[in-house]
């Protein structure tokens, strides 16, 4: 993969480029059947060995592992880490026998529940939600973003609202569950659904309604950490960010840079307007909710809900007009040329779940393995 800044700007980021990071969350499955295999433990061991300690972390299933980029200030950086971080976990999961996949949802499984990482705290989840953790075996990636004002930060929170769902469609890479089709283009989003605190996040009349609202929540009982406030973007709680958490995880490094690329100018594009003063739409939230499944149920295959007019579009007319709302902010980042490439390629290609469709359709479950085990370290 090869990220370049266009003509005109400088080699690195200009004084204003926001830092970003990304984290990509996989799942280790058997190479020849698709079903999820327990060796998160000893393949986080060896990756380990390979890279930052710092940059790998458990997850809730020990046949799941998440990676995360250092902090960034260009695509090309972020691509070079996230190739970095696949080749070694592709080589860790080979030594254990087992295949990493960068997919929201895992082919296959049995009825079995699930085995949990030991760790305190995924015990104590296993505890309260024991048939939702039974079959939690999704995948998701997440981008963090720079914006230092913490007041700033709550007023570009709400105006990432109405994009979630195009985002959600974007990244839908997860068709398939128990040896299915789902119907869906993002089963990953619909598992989620079923979680305390999820969807599109409430609008906020300022910092201090977040975190008011928030203390409620932890107060509640019902979320007894910041990791259970799983909205597909809120506020981080350990760095200046805001973390968007609506995609899957992608089948390539490239499907996971152009999310980066559209959510670093997205959020430039609205602090830009919060700092202006510009008021931000407080669209209902049963409107975006629609939004959210009928993006889930499609991805880029069908139409969208345009949240402004609340009709349905075509999900790549809604594409272009994200694309001409954060221009300035792309062009501003050197991001355009390469930015509006890849998402031509997506036209052509397809979001992941198109691809995992059009190879199981093409070959069977050996054209669909072939995808996943060649996508994890594609450019």
């Amino acid at each position: 993969m090869v990220v370049r800044a266009t003509e005109g700007t400088a080699a690195g980021p200009t004084s204003t480029s926001a830092t970003f990071g990304i984290e990509e969350e996989f799942l280790l499955m058997d190479p020849r059947s698709a079903q999820p295999v327990p060796t998160g433990p000893a393949v986080r061991a060896a990756l380990r060995l390979d890279t930052n300690p710092d940059w790998v972390s458990t997850e809730l299933l020990d046949c799941q592992v998440e990676t995360a980029t250092p902090v960034c200030r260009t695509l090309a950086e972020a691509a070079e880490a996230l190739l970095d971080f696949r080749r070694d976990l592709a080589h860790s999961a080979v030594l254990t026998g087992a295949a990493a996949a960068g997919i929201g949802v895992i082919f296959d499984a049995d009825l079995r529940p699930a085995s949990v990482t030991d760790s305190p705290r995924y015990r104590g989840i296993a505890e309260r939600a024991p048939a939702l953790v039974a079959d939690q075996y999704v995948t998701g990636m997440h981008i963090h973003v720079e914006v230092a004002d913490p007041e700033v930060r709550v007023q570009v929170l709400n105006r990432l609202r109405p994009w979630l769902p195009l985002l959600t469609a974007v990244s839908a890479n997860s068709p398939f569950w128990r040896h299915a089709d789902s119907g869906f283009a993002s089963w990953r989003t619909i598992l989620y659904r079923r979680w305390q605190i999820q969807g599109c996040p409430p609008y906020f009349a300022d910092l201090h309604d977040y975190r008011v609202r928030v203390r409620q929540l932890y107060a509640s009982g019902v979320a007894p950490d910041p990791g259970h406030i799983s909205w597909l973007a809120r506020l981080s709680d350990q760095f200046p960010t805001i973390e968007i958490r609506a995609s899957d995880s992608q089948l390539t490094a490239s499907d996971s840079v152009l999310l980066a690329g559209l959510a670093r100018a997205l959020v430039a594009t609205e602090q830009a307007a919060a700092v202006a003063g510009r008021l931000a739409a407080n669209h209902f939230p049963e409107h975006l909710d629609v939004a959210l499944w009928q993006a889930a149920r499609f991805g880029l295959s069908d139409k969208l809900v345009h949240l402004d007019s609340a009709t349905l579009w075509p999900a790549f007319d809604v594409l272009e007009l994200l694309l001409r709302h954060i221009d300035d902010a792309l062009e501003q980042h050197g991001d355009r040329g390469w930015v509006h490439e890849q998402c031509a390629r997506l036209r052509l290609e397809g979001n992941g779940a198109q691809r995992q469709r059009a190879a199981l359709a093409g070959g069977g479950l050996s054209a669909w393995l072939d995808l996943v085990s060649r996508s994890i370290t594609a450019g």
